[in-house]
């Protein structure tokens, strides 16, 4: 079975986030931050490119 990854800039630096792993995301500072909320209560501040790994997002958790 493959595991779905994304991969996003954080305030960490580059960080690969399981996919299965996320349990909610939340756009923040009029959609300039992104906070990514995982399984084992592990959050991820994302600083760049927040639009586009919300669309990956979304599209993967089939939000419309």
């Amino acid at each position: 079975m493959k595991t779905n990854w994304i991969k996003a800039l954080t305030e960490m630096g580059m960080t690969r986030i399981r996919m299965d792993a996320i349990c909610a995301y939340q756009e923040i500072d009029s959609e300039d931050k992104l906070l990514i909320y995982t399984s084992d209560n592990t959050m991820f501040v994302v600083v760049e490119d927040c639009e586009s790994i919300t669309q990956k997002l979304d599209s993967n958790f089939n939000v419309f």
